[in-house]
């Protein structure tokens, strides 16, 4: 998901990286126990398939994702949003199978459903607003297999979709990893984390 909107209108306090462009992830990391998985899950996949993009990447929940982004906006940004990412309480999320999305006609991705609950669904309600996301369609998951031809799908979702997995993680804070655009070797690292830090009535 992209939304570089949300930057428009914010006033640049620095210059020092005005000409440069990088893009950023916002995500919740899962368990080493989930990422462990998920890995075994894409390893299993590519037997069948072969390599894919994407097969070597760690399992994680995908809140928001920038492009061709200045810096000297979206840093300020995330240092606002910390003050109220601590008032966020951490949250339990359950795994709870597999499903898929369709892309278009002819592109699908596999992914591990976070199993949608009361609370699990106005914490993610919450969060996206603390965001400035509200119109933003979020459907949190944990991706398998991305954007892999219909006939790959078909090889792989009977299996997948057999599968009994479960498994729950406490997402604690926010990870906003950072890359160099316009840079095909350039590698994601981790720009900042910011805790949930409200703990009251858990």
């Amino acid at each position: 998901m992209t939304n570089t909107n949300i930057f428009s209108n914010l006033a640049a306090s620095t210059t020092s990286l005005m000409d440069s462009y990088n893009e950023y992830m916002f995500l919740l990391k899962p368990s080493e126990t989930v990422k462990q998985k998920i890995s075994a899950c894409k390893i299993g996949a590519s037997q069948f398939i072969g390599s894919y993009p994407g097969m070597h990447s760690t399992a994680h929940i995908s809140i928001l994702k920038t492009q061709r982004s200045k810096p000297y906006l979206v840093r300020p940004f995330i240092a606002r949003i910390k003050s109220k990412m601590s008032t966020m309480p951490p949250i339990s999320i359950d795994v709870d199978g597999f499903s898929f999305f369709l892309h278009g006609g002819d592109l699908m991705t596999i992914y591990a459903t976070v199993k949608p609950s009361y609370r699990t669904d106005n914490w993610f309600a919450l969060l996206q607003q603390q965001l400035g996301l509200k119109n933003l369609k979020l459907t949190p998951h944990l991706t398998v297999v991305k954007t892999i031809p219909v006939n790959a799908f078909y090889q792989l979702w009977p299996k997948f979709k057999q599968l009994h997995y479960q498994e729950s993680f406490i997402a604690d804070r926010l990870t906003i990893l950072e890359r160099e655009a316009f840079n095909k070797h350039a590698r994601w690292t981790i720009y900042d984390e910011l805790p949930f830090k409200n703990t009251i009535g858990s």
